[in-house]
């Protein structure tokens, strides 16, 4: 006799779903499961669950790792370039850089069976947070990782979305992800892709030079019916906001993710006030007095207080701290909103008092 059907319902496979994802926010390990080259400098590393659970996140998020490098513990925060319409595993893309602890850790010894620590999904800059008709999706270098998880979003559901695509490298040899961006713009008639490339010979046919705002009007002359999600170095992010100040972009049409902040300070910081510089804890009950040049995370720490922290330059947000009262000096390079602001926070990692300041901490 043959088993009855039982239906399943859509509430049933839902609910299914949801006890299969991710624990969102919580710190966890995964494996790495293939390492991909995508440029000479640039790779992506791919990791699943090893219980299965699929990966919930917003497409534009990003991770913090949490790793042991040469005995000391070290996190730094990545975005995912894969979309969350493929939850089965996990992608972070990494630029090799010069001097970088991190990501010539990751490649000189990340390898598929190794597993790491990671803690997420994080940010504000993501497109179910900030959706729009028309996007304009800018990005310089390796800031392409949190624009491209947004047009694969997009693409693998097939969206009607009126998609424009800009994006910055030094050389053609550069350009991540270049084969499937130009067939997403074959495949997809929503989709223009442009590339531009600041250091060219004459085998480079397309735009040359620096991205300013006329060639940002020619590869995208609708701009002003745009909105605007912008990723890349900091000296980058610098000329596209110049860019669209000066074309006149409404600020609710530009949002915006730094990457890879100078080391040390962009400026110079406003010196300390002269005198003494002390940090206060006002929950605790702790007290610090700075030597020259301490931040907020260095007074905390020597109190044996703990900050969350991420980038320790001001971009991702993670150790934002309510100031009670003082002034700092902050270097932050966006991790703050003009919201979180104007509500009393400062980043701990990039923030130095002047005089005496106290934290809700």
């Amino acid at each position: 006799m043959m088993n009855a059907h039982i239906p399943f319902s859509t509430a049933d496979f839902a609910l299914a779903m949801r006890q299969r994802q991710w624990a969102e926010s919580a710190r966890q390990f995964v494996r790495c499961r293939r390492v991909i080259d995508e440029t000479h400098d640039v790779r992506t590393f791919v990791f699943s669950t090893a219980s299965g659970h699929m990966f919930s996140f917003s497409a534009g998020q990003y991770l913090i790792l949490h790793l042991t490098i040469d005995g000391a513990t070290v996190t730094r925060s990545y975005s995912v370039s894969s979309p969350p319409t493929r939850p089965l595993d996990l992608q972070i893309t990494v630029k090799r850089v010069k001097g970088g602890l991190v990501s010539n850790w990751l490649h000189d010894n990340l390898r598929p069976g190794h597993d790491i620590e990671i803690e997420g999904p994080v940010g504000r800059f993501n497109f179910d947070d900030l959706p729009c008709e028309k996007p304009l999706f800018l990005s310089g270098g390796s800031g392409i990782t949190p624009v491209m998880s947004m047009l694969r979003a997009l693409t693998d559901r097939a969206s009607g979305h009126d998609i424009r695509f800009i994006h910055c490298a030094r050389t053609a040899d550069d350009i991540a992800f270049r084969a499937e961006l130009e067939a997403l713009a074959a495949r997809f008639s929503n989709v223009n892709v442009s590339f531009i490339c600041s250091q060219e010979g004459s085998v480079w046919q397309g735009p040359k030079g620096r991205i300013d705002g006329p060639m940002l009007l020619r590869l995208a002359p609708d701009l002003h019916q745009r909105t605007s999600y912008v990723c890349g170095p900091e000296p980058f992010m610098q000329t596209v906001r110049t860019c669209v100040a000066e074309i006149g972009i409404a600020p609710s049409q530009y949002h915006e993710e730094s990457f890879g902040g100078a080391v040390g300070n962009s400026m110079p910081l406003q010196s300390a006030v002269a005198g003494v510089t002390r940090v206060r804890f006002a929950r605790s009950g702790a007290e610090h007095l700075c030597a020259p040049e301490e931040t907020l995370l260095d007074a905390a720490r020597n109190c044996g207080l703990h900050i969350p922290t991420a980038c320790q330059q001001g971009i991702c947000g993670t150790c934002r701290t309510v100031k009670l009262s003082g002034e700092v000096a902050m270097d932050d390079l966006g991790g703050l909103s003009l919201e979180e602001k104007a509500a009393g926070y400062v980043l701990a990692c990039c923030s130095r008092p002047q005089g005496t300041v106290c934290l809700d901490l």
